[in-house]
């Protein structure tokens, strides 16, 4: 049995015991830290299931560690070592954040239809217009697209910037190609970790909850983990790093054995795919309610034998 299968079947069949979680209809709550963090000049720490928020004027720093920040449902900003970040808006709707310093990975593994992420950076400004992975390195005033489309702009110029692509910000922002492999630098891996954590947690709360009431895509808590991850509404959706984010209605894919053919064409499907039917392994059934609303910012619970979830959806903000 190789080492992730193993790690898999462990993340499913262990209970976890219901704790409590911290609920946000805003982007910007702090979901992991490693090495010394700071929060408007504070040390961060995260206790069980106590997840602080970077608020509108606040700014987070990291030392000799990183940072990774939950933005809108989907979306994750990591920071490297040395690198301080600003939030100037925290809606769903209008989520703006500020590289100061340093440089920021920013993955983009769904961007719903009312959602809006813009990155600052000197005098420009990125919009993110379709999924992806973004390197943001505010020193040497760079901005890279792994892969995805965003638009950056400044006072005078304005340029589309596609996967492959990188320009620097304080020019004529004339994008040029650089080569993605040789730019896997350690924030990019520590990144690839970061997801593969995330992942087993979203198999753990995909297969227990209940995707007949799940109105939109979400964070959503594991509490065996103690983190937050990624929920998609429904299909399944591939990161960046190769992985995938499993809606609860196409979890049972994972335990499906390699030679059997149940007529599931696999790829790269985004949650908007859910054009064929898949049925769930056996499972104690959890419910969720009440149900999320993606324009309302509403809350959804779910618990069970297998796994609770705390989750904020997509939607427009909503304060605690």
């Amino acid at each position: 049995m190789s080492r992730f299968a193993a790690a898999v079947i462990t993340v499913l069949v262990v209970p976890a015991a219901w704790s409590q979680a911290v609920i946000s209809a805003h982007s910007g709550m702090v979901n992991y830290v490693e090495g010394g963090v700071q929060l408007a000049g504070a040390p961060v720490k995260l206790d069980g299931a106590i997840f602080p928020e970077v608020k509108i004027g606040q700014t987070l720093s990291t030392q000799a560690g990183h940072a990774e920040i939950l933005l809108t449902p989907g979306v994750f900003l990591r920071l490297d070592r040395n690198t301080s970040v600003r939030m100037i808006s925290n809606r769903l709707t209008d989520t703006q954040v500020e590289i100061l310093s340093g440089s920021a990975l920013v993955e983009a593994d769904e961007i719903l239809k009312d959602n809006k992420i813009v990155v600052k950076m000197g005098d420009s400004e990125t919009v993110l217009l379709k999924t992806g992975l973004y390197h943001f390195n505010a020193d040497a005033g760079q901005v890279r697209a792994f892969n995805g489309k965003a638009q950056v702009s400044d006072a005078s110029n304005s340029a589309e910037l596609k996967g492959g692509r990188t320009l620097l910000v304080a020019s004529s922002l004339t994008p040029d190609k650089f080569d993605r492999n040789k730019s896997k630098d350690e924030l990019y891996l520590w990144s690839q970790q970061r997801d593969y954590r995330l992942e087993l947690a979203n198999i753990s709360i995909a297969r227990g909850t209940n995707s007949r009431n799940l109105s939109s895509s979400l964070w959503a808590w594991d509490p065996w983990l103690s983190m937050y991850t990624f929920l998609p509404r429904s299909g399944y959706i591939s990161s960046p790093f190769g992985m995938a984010w499993y809606s609860p209605a196409t979890v049972w894919v994972v335990f499906r054995p390699p030679s059997t053919d149940y007529g599931y064409n696999g790829g790269n499907n985004s949650a908007s795919n859910s054009s064929w039917q898949g049925v769930a392994p056996s499972s104690a059934a959890v419910s969720v309610g009440p149900s999320s609303n993606a324009s309302t910012g509403a809350v959804a619970v779910s618990s069970g034998s297998s796994s609770s979830a705390v989750a904020a959806s997509a939607g427009a903000s909503r304060g605690r």
